[in-house]
């Protein structure tokens, strides 16, 4: 009877200690959602920086780890050696895009996936890809133009132009983001734009065109392959664009060949990723059989391309020199 007795008492002490774990917990928890965030880390001014430092990533628009995880590394990133600004290489929102600028996405796949200290306070520069296109694109256009959420989000138009850092009077980067999936059915009045573009006063050092499809890649994907829009490199050798940096591909990849602008694809987070993609030339071709995104590094001398991987571990390096 007492072992009876003793057994009944010590299940109770057990459950009364049990409850009050989960609620130390549960108020612990409740405290963590109550504490204000991280003051916001403002990004140096990129208007006359000598060297500029952008992080660039596509295919984000997934409401899945792999791109929650690439958005913290990121913040680490920007954390470890401040950044100018993001670029975000289209697919923003999956699988339709955003129907207004109230769109609950939004919040879910921008506002809040991007809320590091360090990255509230980055512009975002955005193009549209496919997926945007099956939304409404110009939502993303007017969320910019009326300075929504936290106004980090900058999209002038579906394509437009922006100038970045100076050197003794020149422009550092002068950058031209595209709608690449307009420009692949008709391409005239874009390109004409980028011609227009690169025409203005500066003399930029470097010549950046940011896009969602890419000029050339190495995909195996009969329908991704539709999407290269290598007819247009002519047009932009003759603009003497240093780079192109994309985000349609399953992969990472940079492409290096003589004469051409280097060719970059940062790829993101979604759940498709391809792993059966090789070099063509093992000194010129670069590819990463994996999500995650780029750092794009500018000074007079020379541009950096780094590849990280979704944890923000770099794969490799490729430079070019003024």
């Amino acid at each position: 009877m007492r072992g009876q007795l003793r057994g009944i008492r010590t299940s109770k002490l057990i459950g009364i200690i049990a409850t009050l774990i989960a609620i130390v917990i549960a108020f612990s928890f409740f405290l963590f959602k109550l504490r204000p965030p991280e003051p916001v880390v403002l990004a140096p001014s990129s208007s006359e920086a000598s060297t500029l430092r952008i992080l660039a990533v596509g295919r984000q628009g997934y409401d899945n780890q792999t791109s929650k995880d690439i958005a913290k590394s990121m913040e680490r990133a920007a954390a470890d050696q401040p950044a100018h600004a993001v670029f975000l290489l289209g697919d923003n929102f999956f699988p339709k895009g955003v129907a207004s600028v109230g769109d609950a996405q939004w919040e879910t796949k921008f506002e809040r996936r991007y809320d590091g200290a360090h990255l509230r306070g980055l512009p975002f520069f955005a193009v549209v890809g496919n997926h945007d296109h099956d939304g409404n694109e110009m939502a993303e256009v007017a969320y910019s133009r009326e300075r929504k959420g936290t106004a980090r989000w900058h999209m002038d138009n579906l394509y437009y132009t922006r100038d970045f850092g100076r050197v003794d009077n020149r422009i550092l980067v002068r950058v031209v983001f595209l709608d690449t999936i307009n420009c692949s059915r008709h391409p005239e009045e874009q390109l004409d734009f980028a011609a227009h573009a690169f025409e203005r006063p500066g003399d930029p050092i470097w010549r950046v065109v940011a896009g969602h499809y890419p000029l050339r890649s190495l995909t195996r994907e009969n329908y991704q392959q539709r999407r290269i829009l290598s007819a247009l490199l002519p047009r932009f050798q003759t603009l003497n664009v240093d780079l192109y940096v994309s985000a349609n591909d399953y992969f990472q990849q940079i492409l290096d060949r003589p004469g051409e602008p280097l060719h970059v694809s940062t790829n993101g987070g979604s759940d498709l990723q391809s792993s059966d993609v090789r070099p063509e030339n093992a000194e010129q071709d670069i590819v990463r059989a994996q999500p995650g995104f780029a750092i794009l590094n500018f000074d007079d001398a020379q541009m950096t391309v780094e590849l990280l991987n979704q944890y923000g571990k770099n794969s490799v390096t490729r430079r070019r020199k003024r």
